[in-house]
């Protein structure tokens, strides 16, 4: 709280938190006390969106804070607009700053999403339901499984979706729902934010309508991740969440797609959507199982072959390495006395092979795995390190995961295109 003479202040004038006053001729919107702030200073919201502390000579009242009459108000729903559900996984795009806390946290019941972001209700018709609360980083294999039989559970209600999702492992997600929900007839479009609504940078908003109009303008089936195409508020891209990656810690634009062009575009200026995309016409298929006894291993220089042990110790399903170049890890022996243990990493990696499906992806992440190039690669392939084409790591350890529970041949299938996730060819310009 405020210290005593400025609480006596506050009530004099029939102030509150959240209502619009004038401290030292600066006005903005009063906010709560952070715990580890000065209680003399008083923390005012300008319409800019940013913070500033004062100490108040005088503090007068301008407006009241009208949110509470606002919350509950009934939404007004239109038959020529089309029915969307936006389903609530936690994360930035339904988040504000916690003020007392100093931080930033998931704290929003689904009608709080409709007072956030009323800009939408113009394009569709919103409807709003949670699965979970969460930040993405702390997202299991488990909630996309649980996503997935949500999804499945709802598309037939709505004329699309909307997955409010962190942006820290969207990736993942993305990934396991486009094999877990193969050929889904309905469009579901997986949106984020870099920076929280309350902030004047977010891109909450933008990313959120962009999605709606998408599914509005177009017949869109199956599942894309919709974001900032560059820093400005200007473009939005629909990427395929399967071949999409967060590619920045911060920046709005931090998505791309990884070997594979976006499926559309939205203009936010003017609402122009553009498509890059071919209706499916196979069949709907639902698997929603994961076999997550699945390994990692990241090769650089310095590694020894008790890592690959500790694989072989773990007993693993499946492990997926992250290699360098066209899919390399350090298995020459140079006889120089400091290359030794090569021989045997090369010699850890077969006996892992032996019993466990071994993928190799590349830190490059664009461009294709290619082991027949050079000696080091022939050497991992003839181990029985298979390829994983031009799959980026995440999106590999997703598939075996998939691949190990639902497929007969795993090996086979892991290499194949499933639902858009390998690309046969490698373009020069993607």
């Amino acid at each position: 709280m405020y210290s005593e003479q400025i609480q006596a202040q506050l009530e004099e004038n029939n102030i509150e938190v959240g209502d619009t006053v004038k401290v030292n001729d600066r006005e903005g919107r009063l906010m709560p006390k952070p715990e580890s702030g000065d209680p003399e200073v008083i923390v005012l919201k300008l319409d800019s969106g940013y913070n500033i502390g004062l100490e108040p000579e005088n503090i007068e009242l301008v407006e009241k804070n009208e949110s509470s009459e606002r919350k509950g108000r009934e939404i007004e729903h239109n038959e020529d607009r089309p029915e969307i559900l936006i389903l609530h996984t936690g994360g930035t795009i339904a988040s504000r700053v916690s003020y007392e806390e100093g931080g930033v946290k998931p704290a929003f019941d689904p009608e709080d999403l409709l007072e956030m972001y009323p800009e939408l209700a113009d394009e569709v018709n919103i409807h709003s339901k949670v699965v979970a609360q969460m930040f993405s980083e702390d997202m299991e294999p488990a909630h996309w499984q649980q996503i997935a039989e949500k999804i499945d559970e709802e598309k037939d209600s709505y004329d699309g979706i909307i997955l409010g999702h962190g942006t820290d492992t969207m990736a993942y997600t993305g990934a396991a729902l486009s094999l877990m929900l193969q050929n889904i007839d309905t469009g579901v479009m997986i949106v984020g934010s870099q920076r929280s609504s309350d902030r004047p940078s977010s891109d909450a908003a933008m990313n959120m309508y962009c999605a709606s109009k998408f599914l509005k303008e177009t017949d869109f089936t199956g599942f894309g991740i919709c974001m900032h195409e560059t820093s400005s508020d200007n473009y939005c891209n629909i990427l395929p969440p399967h071949k999409a990656r967060k590619m920045h810690t911060s920046r709005r634009d931090a998505f791309e797609a990884v070997n594979e062009t976006a499926l559309g575009r939205v203009n936010y200026e003017t609402g122009e959507v553009e498509e890059n995309f071919e209706a499916s016409s196979e069949e709907y298929e639902k698997n929603t199982e994961l076999n997550e006894n699945v390994g990692f291993l990241k090769t650089r220089p310095g590694m020894g072959p008790e890592e690959i042990d500790f694989l072989i110790e773990q007993d693993y399903d499946g492990v997926v390495l992250e290699g360098t170049g066209l899919g390399h890890l350090p298995v020459n022996n140079l006889e120089d006395g400091e290359t030794d243990h090569h021989e045997e990493i090369l010699e850890k990696l077969e006996e892992l092979a032996e019993d466990t499906i071994v993928v190799m992806t590349s830190q490059c992440l664009f461009g294709r795995i290619d082991m027949d190039v050079y000696d080091t690669g022939l050497k991992i392939r003839d181990a029985g390190v298979i390829s994983a084409e031009d799959m980026h790591p995440e999106l590999a350890y997703v598939k075996l995961m998939w691949v190990l529970e639902n497929s007969e041949n795993p090996e086979e299938d892991l290499t194949s295109n499933l639902a858009g996730e390998v690309t046969m060819r490698s373009m020069y310009d993607e």
